[in-house]
Order: structure tokens, then sequence, then C-alpha cells
């Protein structure tokens, strides 16, 4: 009996071991499974997320200051390019200024008119406008010469319908009082003409003069021929 006692004593300590050992290994078990985990605080900043947000705010950075850097010789450059445009806008209203005060500078010709035994073609200076030069060279001749015994060639009741100019011919064209009012005689004819082209020819720019009557083209005058543009010609002036 004792030792069947004994036997049952044993079994129930062993058994109180086992649980006591199950209870504890239970208990450390979930101690293990609660242990906190290397992880990222949701509160916190992801390092990694920072370090790319720094780069990317980087590269904006440089991005803007090249851009920056870019627009800034941009519009140096624009205002160097204004600069010179200005420069060039002030240097060509010089230029037109000038021309247009050349335009308009009085001039210094000679007029031609002919001697009093109608010989020869004499010229007389005249200081005219450089507005309209060649209407004011033609109407000088209209006028009343200045020396004595030199006498006008034109006739005083001729009438300008227009005076043209182009590739270095003048084109002359005059009413019909310029035919029918002159002086007649072939000498006269000649010096007529020639006074009027030696006239126009001091003009450096001016080569020819042809001649209309009301639009259409003057081929004769009594005797001669001058259905072509004329030069001029120097033989006629007295002196030459």
């Amino acid at each position: 009996m004792i030792s069947n006692k004994k036997g049952d004593h044993n079994h129930i300590l062993l058994l109180f071991l086992l649980f006591v050992f199950v209870i504890s290994f239970t208990f450390h078990a979930c101690s293990f499974n609660n242990q906190p985990e290397d992880k990222i605080d949701v509160g916190e900043e992801d390092p990694f997320l920072n370090q790319s947000n720094t780069s990317n705010n980087n590269e904006d950075l440089k991005s803007e200051t090249m851009q920056g850097s870019k627009e800034e010789e941009t519009t140096e450059e624009d205002e160097q390019n204004d600069l010179e445009n200005e420069e060039e806008l002030e240097e060509d209203k010089d230029k037109e200024t000038s021309e247009e005060s050349k335009e308009t500078e009085p001039l210094t010709i000679k007029v031609y008119y002919t001697d009093s035994i109608v010989q020869y073609l004499v010229g007389e200076e005249r200081i005219i406008s450089g507005t309209h030069k060649y209407l004011s060279a033609f109407m000088e001749l209209l006028k009343p010469p200045l020396e004595p015994g030199h006498m006008t060639l034109v006739p005083a009741t001729t009438k300008i319908n227009k005076i043209s100019f182009d590739n270095g011919n003048i084109a002359l064209d005059l009413s019909p009082e310029f035919v029918n009012d002159r002086f007649k005689g072939d000498a006269v004819d000649i010096l007529l003409v020639y006074s009027i082209v030696n006239t126009f020819t001091e003009f450096s720019e001016v080569n020819t003069v042809s001649f209309y009557i009301d639009g259409k083209r003057l081929n004769t005058l009594g005797q001669l021929d001058i259905s072509s543009s004329l030069y001029r010609n120097e033989s006629w002036i007295r002196g030459n």
C-alpha cells in the first residue's frame, strides 16, 4: 500500500511539473511574438523617401538655376540686340536726314540763253532750290536773262505738263505753245533745244533729255530731228 501511494505521488508531481513547463513555454512564446519588430513609425518620415525628395529638390534647384541663368543670358542678348537696333535706326535716321538735307540744299547751276546775234548759247549762274530742282531749273529759262545782250529762247507762254526723271533721262512734257510761239529758224531751233538739254545736264545724274507735247513724243522741231533722247552738246556754247 505504501508503495502505491508513493507511485501516485510521483505521478502527480510529474504532471504538475509538466503543467508548469507548458505554462512557462506558452508564456515565453507569447512574449517572444510580442517583441517589437524593426519597423518605421508612420508618424516619421521615410529616410529613403526623404533622401529621394532631397535629391529631387536639388535637381529642381539646379534646373531653376540653369533656367534663370539662361533667362539672364537671353535678357542680356535681347538688350544688346535692342541697343544695336536702336543704334542702326539712329544711323539710318541720320543718313536719311543728311540725304534730305542734301536734296533741299540750294544748288548753283548754269542756265543757257542765246547771245545777241543768236549764234551761240551763253550761260548764267543761278541758285535754285534743291526741292523740285528740275522744275526750278526750267522755270529759270522762262525768266529774262540778267546779263545785257542775252536773250530768252523758250517762249514765255510755254506751260509745263510734267517733268520726270528715270535712269539718267529727263522726260520733258510741255504745252503746244513751246512749238507754236518759238522764234522760227533752223539755227534758232537748235539753240532752243540745246539751251534746255545743256541746262538739265548741269545736274550730274542727268545724261539725256527727251521732248513731249501734251504727252506725245516730239520727233521734230522744224527741220531738227529730236526723235531720240539728246545728250549734252557744248559745241553750241560760246567759248567752247
